[in-house]
């Protein structure tokens, strides 16, 4: 079954807004599902994800999540949960319109 694609408008008024995620964590096996888990448990899947290690001596897992479909106090709730999540350093949250 093929569902119809929308083609977002131009119009600042009317497009959703995406929400940008930017999460630094240790390098851990599954933080990436955990990380991604306050956003699928809403049914929401990512626009885009992007997740990478830097090379310094302590290297960092830094995943670049964008979303839409949220609200904005949904993305504070999401961007909370994210801060808890075991092995997270840090959250940044920013919105794109």
């Amino acid at each position: 079954m093929t569902l119809p694609l929308t083609v977002p408008s131009n119009d600042v008024g009317t497009s959703p807004s995406v929400y940008c995620f930017s999460v630094t964590a240790d390098t851990d096996v599954g933080i990436l599902a955990r990380v991604l888990a306050p956003i699928t448990k809403r049914g929401l899947i990512t626009q885009k994800l992007n997740a990478v290690i830097d090379g310094g001596l302590d290297p960092n897992l830094i995943i670049d999540v964008q979303v839409s479909g949220l609200d904005p106090q949904s993305c504070d709730i999401v961007g909370a949960v994210m801060r808890q999540t075991v092995s997270v350093r840090s959250v940044l949250v920013c919105e794109k319109r």
